[in-house]
């Protein structure tokens, strides 16, 4: 049985080192799980980079009912950066044998987000990044991931969800959420990029 671990003095120091060094490293035993949450700001960006060499699951959800706000794979070295919003906790879970090593960092707080919708219907599926190079995405409100090389990132997102690539200065759409997209189902990111590019005739 999985089990959620909150320690108050690693909310303690998180809340400390957010104030003095803006950055925090947590180790998540094997089968455990940690929340944190930031209840003295509207909005907090996270930057969170796996250490591990390992998956860990990294969810948001609403500290009073439990309810899913969003939640994703974070591939072995993987980065990405995430939402929680006042009234929300972030849980980073460990299901490997091996000892968490997550690194935390406060980018923004107080970042407007576009409302969430409670009937929004959502699909849960994943990233693939089957190359040698990283792969920077952005997900508009959510998170921007960047997928390592030969790695995996699951998501949940909502119907209409744009993801977004940069290319010089520029941000484009890489694909749009929708009900072609199956639950469960794998996306090759890689692929998907290098024909969107030639679409667009970028380099």
């Amino acid at each position: 049985m999985r089990k959620t671990v909150i320690f108050s003095i690693v909310v303690f120091l998180m809340v400390v080192s957010v104030l003095w060094a803006q950055k925090s490293n947590i180790e998540i035993a094997s089968g455990t799980s940690v929340a944190l949450d930031y209840p003295n700001y509207t909005v907090c960006e996270l930057q969170l980079k796996n250490n591990t060499g390992a998956q860990l699951d990294i969810e948001v959800q609403n500290k009073k009912t439990g309810e899913f706000v969003r939640g994703f794979g974070l591939g072995p070295l993987g980065k990405v950066e995430v939402m929680v919003e006042k009234g929300n906790k972030i849980i980073f879970t460990n299901n490997s044998i091996k000892m968490g090593k997550l690194a935390v960092k406060m980018l923004n707080t107080d970042v407007k987000l576009k409302p969430r919708s409670i009937n929004e219907e959502r699909v849960s599926f994943t990233l693939l990044n089957p190359s040698n190079k990283a792969i920077p995405l952005i997900i508009p409100n959510v998170m921007n991931p960047n997928l390592s090389p030969n790695s995996s990132s699951g998501v949940d997102l909502k119907i209409g969800q744009e993801l977004l690539f940069r290319s010089g200065l520029k941000k484009y759409v890489l694909l749009t959420v929708d009900d072609t997209i199956k639950e469960g189902q794998e996306l090759d990111i890689y692929a998907l990029l290098q024909a969107r590019k030639k679409e667009l005739g970028l380099k």
